[in-house]
């Protein structure tokens, strides 16, 4: 009865026509939007009516919540589920806006087991049961351009994490076995490579070093590396070039390629401040550590 109903309220919500308004912001305000074909596009309008509808949005800290800001995040998060189904957002229950960076507590536990009790200023969160924050002011910057950060992306990678998927759907042929294998080996080679970078003071051409912070921002940072840098992530990368778009069923580097050479190869500069490391993924650190 459940999925009847759910149907048939689907069914309602897609048989009205995409607002113009809605098109006008994406293609003003979205760099991402802009690189998609003309048929993501349709998927898009359909997904993100959908993603809108079905969650519950926050506004936090006087932030204006507007349609338009909301249909902004909601594109860019669907850009995940493009190749999949945005059904695998169905656990995602509860979006929190605020306008800027926000202060969020944090414990730290030393080797003598003292923990600590801080507070970190924070462009968002992803917490396991189902919520997403993020700082309205670094989606809207992120928006606008292709270089590798988009808090939307990387709050939402957490929420669609690849080693919670290898975890939850075993291996069932030798094929599959040998594919998430494959993509054990790869990311796990990410992240040491990152490690070793940011221990030496080194950065990476593609990747930002705050993946080495553990496992799962090394596969956020990768998956906001894969949608708005993805011909410089491929000739850098190609093995978790080749990981991500298996896994995305996505190849965002055949959008642009013999335009522009690329999405996200450009970089003009960015407002302000050179931005601060994104939140922690709130599933904790140690969730995330897997082995090879």
């Amino acid at each position: 009865m459940w999925h009847w109903l759910r149907r048939r309220r689907r069914e309602r919500i897609l048989s009205e026509p995409f607002p113009e308004t809605w098109r006008g912001t994406l293609a003003r305000d979205s760099a991402l939007w802009r690189v998609l074909t003309a048929e993501e596009r349709l998927r898009i309008e359909s997904d993100l009516r959908l993603f809108l509808a079905e969650r519950t949005w926050e506004p936090c800290g006087g932030v204006d919540l507007t349609e338009e800001r909301r249909v902004l995040i909601a594109a860019q998060a669907c850009i995940l589920t493009l190749g999949r189904s945005v059904d695998a957002f169905d656990h995602v229950r509860t979006i929190l806006v605020y306008p800027e960076r926000f202060l969020a507590q944090d414990a730290e536990e030393d080797d003598l087991g003292v923990v600590t009790e801080t507070y970190d200023d924070r462009e968002g969160e992803a917490w396991e049961r189902g919520q997403v924050i993020l700082s309205w002011a670094d989606v809207r910057q992120d928006s606008k351009r292709l270089d590798g950060r988009n808090l939307v992306l990387h709050e939402f990678a957490h929420q669609v994490d690849l080693l919670d998927f290898l975890r939850a759907v075993g291996a069932r042929t030798p094929s599959e076995r040998e594919r998430h294998d494959r993509w054990r080996r790869v990311l796990g080679e990410t992240y040491d490579l990152l490690c070793g970078l940011d221990d030496s003071g080194r950065r990476d051409p593609v990747l930002d070093n705050y993946g080495s912070e553990d496992e799962a921002e090394c596969f956020a940072v990768s998956t906001e590396a894969f949608f708005e840098r993805p011909a410089r992530l491929k000739q850098f990368h190609p093995e978790l070039y080749l990981v991500l778009s298996e896994y995305y069923n996505q190849d965002p580097a055949s959008r642009t390629e013999g335009e522009n050479g690329g999405a996200g190869e450009r970089e003009p500069e960015r407002d302000g401040p050179p931005p601060k490391p994104k939140g922690l993924g709130r599933k904790g650190r140690t969730k995330f550590r897997w082995k090879a």
